[in-house]
């Protein structure tokens, strides 16, 4: 039987070169960058054998009648073929509906991004595998090599089995994951659209700020000359900055944040050795290096690209790319603005109090609408609570959010036995650290470390306390750690279905599954019961997320709770960015719990973006969900 053009697939593979640095570009600028040039592309459709196209033959032709009939295009990290394809190449247009990711089924699995360390974890033969001798001929051919570019046959034809055997292991993988279910792949596929589509940024502010930036460390550098007497004449040497310390009778015994912080808060401190401090305070600011990565991924449209990683989180959360979206500083002052409008003026001086705390709360107004657009935003509110709460059928919690009240203020209304109206404002910080700390059967490190976070340290003692006070006005989420684990355990003991929190653990070639209430599968690949000196620890690979290597981890009932929940709260988000975008709310870009849509002036309202965001799905029934929103020309809060 023929297949039909539909039907086919087509794993391909693009080797470049370029004096752009990919890494710091993103994929889309370094496409548009002009000293970017496609050296080969190899491609197989099924499983035929591989073909390739080198520089300077005739285009292919072949290739192009199957992609013009709708044949499938699947690629490893698929926005930088997107992007080398139209934008470096300029070949015929393609749908988005057209492409894939492999490394997006990876990674909806648990396995690493990664696509050699992918085919080692899922045990791929040598020559199946992607080729080790790859790194070698990047470095020499794909990017400038001791200041030119290397022009070696002998390379180049190795460079072209290495990207034919690419596209071969990128095949042999996809063959042993599952593709994406139902509303899963619509999901995906608006992902590529709002990374194609991008954000618009403000590049002249960006590279007024860099200017300050640069002439604010060059007037701070002197004073340290004349601070120190030229003994430093920067921040940047901790041994140095220590030596002179000494100089001055001061033990300065350290130079993190938290050291500096408390050096300066240190009567005994001298006023020079506090002085020089304040200096590296300002110049250490890290988000300020964000105008550099911003300035750097804009591309030929005034836009950065590729901001946002599918399934970057096991969980199936997003993460951020390039300059990292996802955690870009709330503004620490009111009038951002006017302050962006000085900008213009290139001069620290006309920026209020220090200029880098200044830039640093102008990096998220960087990010705007495009022309005749607003930008509208809105984020959920409290939604990992609720969807706690909702999971562990916690009705008393529920009705907290049905009624909308502070959840802070009641959970310490309930911890203290106090009315609701008479909580303190230090009863309801209590409230807020203990919800955002124990849900997931988190102790009393984990009540004290996020105390610390918001600049209160809480003994040991007080820590417990809070700890079982929360536990013993939270009996469903507590129920619900242990019924959870109970299921995650009989499911690998006894192979079996176990329906828990809503949802249906099942073991599966060898992995944990839990289908979610959106149908959805959280994959623990390879998991099992392995006995430990505390009795029997389920266990399971995946990526770790301190060391960001794939290996054994440990799970228990919080651990897999969270998980639940974080996934279940992330559905909420991508089913509402669907139904946002069928409404002709073009979203650019969403950040943890927060949309953000670039919406021409005549379309839409912010109280209808609002309700169709708060859309109950039908798996998700008696959820309360909320949205808070705005609009503006640049991004806020």
């Amino acid at each position: 039987m023929v297949k039909k053009e539909t039907d086919i697939n087509i794993s391909i593979d693009f080797e470049t070169y370029s004096e752009a640095d990919i890494y710091k570009k993103g994929a889309f600028a370094y496409a548009d960058d002009p000293t970017t040039e496609v050296l080969m592309v190899a491609w197989v459709i099924d499983e035929g054998e591989p073909k390739l196209w080198t520089q300077g033959q005739p285009p292919p032709t072949e290739l192009f009648e199957l992609v013009s009939k709708g044949a499938k295009l699947w690629a490893w990290n698929v926005q930088f073929e997107i992007a080398v394809w139209h934008r470096t190449l300029q070949w015929p247009k393609t749908k988005v509906v057209q492409w894939n990711d492999t490394a997006a089924l990876a990674a909806a699995q648990a396995y690493p991004r990664a696509l050699a360390k992918c085919g080692e974890a899922l045990g791929l033969s040598e020559d199946q595998k992607k080729s080790k001798r790859g790194k070698l001929l990047i470095q020499r051919l794909c990017k400038p090599y001791r200041g030119k570019k290397l022009e070696d046959e002998q390379l180049l034809s190795e460079l072209g089995d290495y990207c034919k055997q690419d596209v071969i292991a990128e095949r042999e993988i996809r063959k042993r994951l599952r593709n994406l279910r139902g509303m899963e792949q619509e999901i995906f596929f608006c992902d590529l659209k709002i990374n194609w589509r991008g954000v618009m940024l403000d590049k002249q502010s960006i590279k007024s700020a860099l200017a300050i930036i640069e002439k604010h460390t060059k007037q701070c550098n002197e004073k340290i000359k004349t601070l120190t007497n030229n003994f430093l004449d920067t921040s940047t040497s901790r041994a140095k900055a220590c030596e002179w310390a000494a100089t001055q009778n001061y033990d300065l015994k350290g130079y993190d944040k938290l050291t500096v912080a408390q050096a300066i808060d240190d009567p005994t401190c001298p006023k020079k050795v506090k002085q020089f401090l304040k200096i590296r305070q300002s110049l250490s600011k890290t988000s300020t290096k964000k105008f550099d990565a911003m300035l750097a991924c804009i591309a030929k449209d005034g836009r950065a690209h590729g901001l946002l990683s599918y399934h970057g989180a096991a969980t199936g959360r997003w993460v951020g790319r390039h300059f990292q979206p996802q955690n870009l500083p709330r503004p620490s002052v009111d009038n951002v603005e006017e302050i962006i409008k000085e900008l213009q003026k290139e001069n620290p001086l006309n920026l209020p109090g220090d200029p880098m705390e200044a830039l640093a709360s102008c990096l998220r107004g960087m990010l705007t609408a495009s022309k005749g657009n607003r930008l509208m935003v809105a984020d959920f509110a409290s939604i990992e609570a609720r969807v706690l709460a909702w999971l562990a059928n916690a009705e008393q919690t529920l009705q907290i959010f049905k009624d909308e009240k502070d959840i802070y203020k009641a959970t310490a209304s309930s911890m203290f036995n106090v009315k609701y109206d008479e909580v303190t404002k230090q009863q309801r910080f209590i409230g807020k650290v203990a919800t955002l700390a124990l849900g997931y059967q988190g102790g009393v490190r984990a009540f004290q470390k996020m105390s610390i976070a918001y600049g209160v340290e809480v003994d040991e003692a007080q820590a417990l306390k809070v700890r079982n006070d929360w536990r013993d006005v939270n009996k469903d989420i507590v129920r619900l750690w242990a019924n959870v684990e109970r299921a995650a355990r009989n499911a690998i003991s006894y192979k079996d279905e176990y329906e828990v929190c809503k949802g249906v653990f099942k073991m599966v070639n060898g992995d944990l599954l839990f289908k979610l209430p959106s149908d959805r599968l959280l994959s623990f690949p390879a998991a099992e019961l392995v006995p430990s000196k505390f009795g029997i620890d389920i266990v399971y690979k995946g990526v770790n997320n301190h060391t960001h290597k794939f290996g054994e981890i440990k799970a228990y009932g919080g651990f897999l709770v969270q998980s639940i929940t974080q996934a279940v709260a992330r559905d909420i988000l991508a089913e509402a960015v669907l139904r946002l975008e069928k409404a002709k709310y073009p979203i650019v870009l969403h950040v943890h719990d927060e949309i953000i849509a670039d919406v021409p002036k005549a379309h839409g309202t912010m109280y209808e973006f609002g309700k169709i965001m708060c859309e109950n799905p039908i798996w998700a029934e008696g959820l309360p969900i909320e949205a808070d929103g705005y609009e503006a020309f640049r991004y806020a809060k």
